[in-house]
């Protein structure tokens, strides 16, 4: 038997691409498509439900994400818990992601219970119940999270920085309580009347997509009625001005919530590889630059880091942490310290080739999970908008790590990391603050 040589280490290859699996697009009788990526070896499927339904088209603060949360909570047939046992039963998912211009709700199944559950999954999504005893219930829910959100600095202090970064429309992101008062479940069922028909929506599915499988999502999707609607137009929302400030909010305790954001473009922007290589080497992995020195040789916060978020219209970018009030101003003077050296100095070597290795080993690891491909498949379709999809992005990013120089991340540091395009949130007990 051979014998493994551990002082020999195992040979290093270069990733030049990732093999993106084929995805069969089918049009449904009904006039709405599904997308379908047979992926990986395990006998499990996630299929996702993409309604053009979002914060952009709500009359009343919270409620689209309100509805969401009902969708599960009951159908025109069964109660909440007999929708309940029977996900419970065989051993199926589903989860709810409301967004900013279209939401999403999935479910993952092993292949073989998917007949038996998937009817169950598309009642809730398209024939809620939205009765008025499970609003009541789930008001009173949120009431109470949205009571104990506002005592924590950093939920605070991200709600500051939204309201500078999108304005009045934050009350859609951050809704208050009077707003939950305000709301009724009659707002809820002309939501979903508005926007959950055939016309508004596209299937997604992902995993082991076997012939019996894609019959089953043919055959149910198919049998959705069309309405004669027309599909839902995004209506970007128009960014304000940024308000450019300290905000301070007295509060009693050792912690601080300190963020620090602008506003960016949109996914078409030619600048979205590089803003988010860029992002990287600043604060997006635990090796970066922010948490070299913010944590690990200052030790002002137990973790620091920054994060871009590019929507189809437009996007943001947030540094966010939480550290001693004494320390509030020192980590916002590092921060920007940080930035400045981005844009008069090349990044080192050696640096380049750490963050070039994380981007790429970290897309290999997230490619790696069949049901990820899910995550890339909702973004080409919410992109398309009813278009044709393309996932040629992944590997248009993997050429551009692979041919980044420290020139071309310099040259967009000064692009984008001036002082003034970035709005400061502080909550903090002013009492306590380092002058």
């Amino acid at each position: 038997m051979n014998k493994l040589d551990r002082s020999v280490c195992p040979p290093i290859h270069e990733i030049n691409s990732i093999v993106v699996p084929e995805v069969e697009t089918i049009n449904l009788r009904n006039g709405s498509r599904l997308h379908c990526m047979n992926v990986g070896i395990d006998e499990v499927v996630r299929v996702t439900v993409i309604v053009g339904v979002g914060l952009d088209v709500q009359k009343v603060p919270l409620s689209t994400r309100m509805m969401s949360s009902m969708l599960f909570e009951g159908t025109k047939d069964m109660t909440q818990s007999e929708v309940a046992e029977k996900f419970d039963f065989y051993g199926a998912r589903k989860s709810i992601m409301p967004g900013m211009y279209a939401s999403s709700y999935d479910l993952i199944s092993l292949t073989k219970h998917l007949p038996q559950i998937i009817d169950v999954f598309v009642d809730s999504v398209f024939s809620p119940a939205l009765r008025e005893e499970d609003f009541k219930r789930l008001s009173k829910i949120m009431k109470t999270n949205m009571k104990d959100l506002s005592k924590r600095v950093d939920y605070l202090s991200d709600k500051n920085l939204d309201y500078m970064l999108f304005g009045k429309t934050a009350r859609s992101i951050h809704p208050e309580q009077e707003d939950i008062e305000k709301l009724t479940v009659e707002d809820l069922r002309k939501l979903h009347s508005d926007y959950f028909h055939i016309e508004n929506v596209e299937f997604v599915a992902c995993g082991m997509i076997t012939d019996e499988v894609k019959k089953v999502l043919v055959d149910t999707f198919s049998n959705i009625a069309p309405s004669g609607r027309t599909r839902k137009t995004d209506n970007p929302l128009i960014l304000p001005e940024m308000e450019k400030k300290y905000t301070f909010h007295h509060k009693t305790g050792v912690q601080a919530g300190v963020c620090i954001g602008r506003q960016l473009f949109g996914r078409a922007d030619n600048d979205e590889k590089g803003m988010r290589f860029l992002n990287t080497v600043l604060g997006g992995y635990f090796g970066s630059r922010l948490s070299s020195n913010i944590r690990e040789e200052k030790g002002y916060t137990y973790g620091i880091y920054s994060d871009v978020s590019i929507n189809k219209h437009h996007g943001t970018m947030c540094i966010s942490t939480q550290c001693d009030n004494r320390y509030v101003q020192k980590v916002i003077d590092e921060t920007f310290k940080e930035m400045d050296l981005l844009c008069t100095e090349n990044v080192p070597d050696d640096e380049m080739e750490r963050v070039k290795n994380y981007l790429l080993g970290t897309m290999c690891s997230t490619y790696g999970n069949a049901l990820a491909w899910n995550s890339e498949m909702i973004r080409a379709v919410t992109s398309a908008n009813g278009g044709d999809i393309s996932l040629a992005y992944i590997n248009e990013f993997i050429d551009y790590i692979r041919s980044v120089s420290a020139d071309d991340v310099r040259k967009m540091a000064q692009k984008y990391f001036g002082r003034n395009d970035f709005g400061v949130s502080v909550v903090a007990d002013k009492e306590k603050l380092d002058r």
